[in-house]
């Protein structure tokens, strides 16, 4: 699973995000190469360089039409066919790769008003190791975590890569505590550039919509790339219910694909609304 985040953990007051929001991407190593292979093919036909980094604000700010140079991007085009064609081209890979998504979303105000001295990036990370748990031992596998060591704003990124590794160490060999033991989850989280791993790249592109969602207090259908590209890569369980009541049948996204928190200010957001 490689993991990326979108806002930060700086406080309301420093004109921090509204929420946090960290997903895991979940690729089946069977498909890793050909998913890599993909991606680098469309670096290569827009920017000669399958390397390069492309990521959500990237690419957002890489529209010739954004003359702000407070929004610039290292890989910013200058013919807005080419950025359109761009656009279509990523839209149309994440929506067909075979992977699998898994959401958290904090809440900051709600959080901090219930628990003031803790971390939200901690929280987050426990919900998402242990909905990882979750979702390996239905499929009797192991897995191990991906991240990029360094969270915040651009004006104040750190790295957190210790901190991270106490919380994932925990989770792996400490019972009795109020988590969710993840044995299923192997090896210590492995730390990684963004810049050097097509897996964050990914999660990141991914992530940036739940966050929009969100933070800018959205339905689901009032940002396409939420609602055509992230939604129906969500991790869910088939709730089987009694016939007589087939509203509820089906695929429902039950906290385990996309995990809010504190459930009690879903309220103060109009997608659960």
């Amino acid at each position: 699973m490689y993991i990326d985040e979108s806002g930060d953990t700086a406080t309301l007051q420093q004109a921090g995000s509204r929420v946090l929001v960290l997903t895991g991407c979940i690729i089946d190593e069977k498909d890793k190469r050909d998913i890599e292979s993909r991606f680098r093919d469309i670096k290569q036909k827009y920017y000669r360089d399958p390397g390069i980094e492309i990521k959500s604000n990237y690419l957002r700010y890489a529209n010739p039409r954004i003359t702000d140079l407070e929004k610039s991007s290292p890989i910013k085009l200058y013919d807005q066919g080419q950025y359109d064609a761009l656009q279509i081209d990523i839209q149309a890979f994440l929506k067909s790769i075979p992977i699998i998504l898994i959401s958290i979303v904090i809440d900051k105000k709600g959080y901090w008003g219930t628990y003031p001295s803790q971390n939200p990036y901690h929280a987050a990370y426990i919900f998402l190791m242990e909905r990882f748990q979750t979702f390996l031992g239905y499929k009797n596998a192991l897995g191990l975590c991906i991240i990029d060591p360094r969270e915040g704003r651009v004006v104040d990124k750190r790295n957190i890569d210790k901190e991270l590794n106490d919380v994932h160490l925990l989770l792996q060999w400490e019972k009795g505590g109020f988590w969710k033991p993840c044995p299923r989850i192997i090896e210590k989280v492995l730390f990684s550039d963004s810049s050097l791993t097509i897996g964050i790249q990914i999660a990141d592109l991914y992530c940036y919509p739940i966050y929009h969602i969100f933070q800018y207090n959205k339905k689901e259908s009032e940002y396409e790339w939420f609602d055509k590209i992230s939604l129906p890569k969500l991790y869910y369980h088939t709730t089987i219910t009694a016939a007589s009541d087939e509203s509820r049948s089906g695929p429902q996204i039950d906290g385990t694909g996309l995990k809010f928190f504190p459930t009690q200010t879903k309220k103060d957001f109009r997608f659960y609304q």
